[in-house]
């Protein structure tokens, strides 16, 4: 499952109140993209912050990842997880002779 985490730094949090944590906290969420958990990381435009996507289980095993940077620890942020899936169960739209069984990914083509 993907899970969205927005980040809002809590008030009185500066670029001056972080910078000493930056290093860290960029080396927490490469390891965690180096292991498949980050699938997306990205800056925020409307206001300081980051947004994240997760691949996992559900929205409390986001939290647990969360919970480890540096900057949630020093109770910098504050963050919100939204598990999404695809939009609408998509099947309902199709017509039932439309097979949408497993395998999923038929791109894939076993090894002889």
């Amino acid at each position: 499952m993907k899970v969205i985490a927005i980040d809002r730094f809590k008030p009185g949090v500066t670029l001056d109140t972080i910078r000493p944590l930056l290093a860290e906290e960029a080396a927490n969420a490469w390891r965690l993209w180096k292991a498949g958990i980050i699938r997306e990381n990205y800056a925020r435009l409307d206001q300081p912050g980051v947004v994240i996507v997760f691949e996992c289980a559900d929205a409390a095993e986001a939290r647990r990842y969360l919970d480890s940077f540096p900057m949630t620890q020093a109770g910098y942020l504050e963050w919100e997880c939204v598990p999404v899936t695809a939009p609408l169960p998509l099947e309902s739209l199709f017509d039932q002779a439309v097979d949408v069984a497993e395998p999923f990914d038929r791109t894939h083509i076993p090894a002889s």
